[in-house]
């Protein structure tokens, strides 16, 4: 499944909405210029003899 934001209405849905659907679907959306595909946020890898702490 792809995250795909809205530009324009699309299926009763308003611009703004972020739409979690399948890879296909979310290309056809950005091949007609009604939304974009968000890509997902990757962690930085941690360094060698690094801990994770708590601040």
């Amino acid at each position: 499944m792809t995250n795909v934001l809205l530009h324009r209405s699309y299926k009763a849905r308003k611009p703004g909405v972020i739409l979690d659907i399948p890879q296909g679907e979310a290309d056809s959306l950005v091949t007609l210029g009604i939304g974009e595909i968000l890509k997902e946020e990757q962690t930085a890898p941690k360094r060698k003899g690094e801990k994770d702490s708590a601040e």
